[in-house]
């Protein structure tokens, strides 16, 4: 039973049942979830949402093994196990007092504490191999490993979101991902800005974006030869040490990567936006002011 989910007028029925004309709309007879849990186990999920009054209710069928249905003078015996699960402080909640201290001390028998993930990040491997596997299967695709720089992000970020923000990570970079490794790139914006990671593509990958490289020019030589210091595989950006104007030189490297990031993704606005980790106005914007021919990169 999710608590969370039961309107807090039906929780006695949901629970205990109710008799036929109890109350208005009760056209039939109705067996509660402890009436059913009988002789095995009723798993009660966000336990910290249960309404004051319906933890006085609980407290007695847990203390007695019996209880009345909704409009029924019945007592009916009941021997069910108890699973119950809170992400809530319930000691605080108690302070509070939203929560019944004989209550959780009724519960609180056999405590098992599931820390989040942030504190248990090297399950972060094994996790994310199960649901390489559920969504190789649901998508249909060959996805065989993460990458070590996305996984180093993975383990970097803080993960308030535990388990389930996980899951909803790794269905993203499957949506993203065409080949058989997930890299950092396919991952949310929002874990590569919360990690301060860069959008780094790997040699390895395959998708070398040739990174623009910004090199100054003070020799007389080399400055009369027009040359550029020469990395192989990589765009240099030449500076004269007479033109160092800031502003000049950062509109150059800036129009330079997008260009380089814009040849790699084969002139497509979303990819380039994603990859380079722009947002897509910001690089729309910047491709007007430039007049970069998108046409002509692809």
């Amino acid at each position: 039973v999710n608590c969370s989910a039961i309107a807090e007028n039906l929780f006695e029925s949901e629970f205990f049942g109710h008799e036929k004309g109890a109350f208005t709309g009760a056209d039939q007879r109705k067996i509660g979830k402890f009436q059913f849990a009988d002789q095995g186990t009723l798993f009660l999920d966000e336990l910290g949402d249960l309404p004051l009054h319906m933890q006085v209710k609980l407290l007695r069928v847990l203390q007695e093994k019996k209880f009345n249905p909704v409009g029924s003078n019945l007592e009916i015996e009941v021997d069910v196990r108890i699973i119950a699960a809170t992400n809530r402080d319930l000691d605080q909640m108690i302070a509070d007092g939203k929560f019944r201290d004989d209550l959780y001390y009724r519960l609180n028998v056999m405590p098992i504490l599931l820390p989040p993930l942030k504190d248990r990040i090297n399950d972060l491997e094994h996790l994310i191999s199960v649901f390489v596997k559920k969504f190789n299967v649901s998508q249909k695709k060959q996805v065989r490993k993460i990458n070590p720089q996305a996984l180093d992000c993975l383990k970097s970020y803080s993960w308030p979101g535990n388990i389930r923000e996980l899951e909803n990570v790794i269905e993203h970079a499957f949506i993203l991902n065409d080949g058989p490794e997930i890299l950092i790139q396919h991952l949310p914006e929002k874990i590569l800005k919360d990690t301060k990671s860069n959008l780094k593509n790997s040699s390895a990958s395959g998708d070398n974006l040739n990174t623009p490289i910004v090199t100054v020019v003070n020799h007389p030589a080399q400055r009369a030869a027009n040359e550029s210091i020469d990395l192989v595989g990589i765009r240099t950006i030449k500076i004269e040490i007479e033109d160092m104007d800031f502003q000049k030189q950062k509109d150059e490297f800036e129009k330079l990567f997008i260009i380089e990031a814009l040849k790699a993704n084969k002139g497509k606005i979303n990819q380039t936006a994603l990859k380079s980790n722009i947002p897509k106005k910001t690089l729309l914007r910047k491709i007007e002011k430039y007049g970069i021919d998108t046409q002509a990169l692809k």
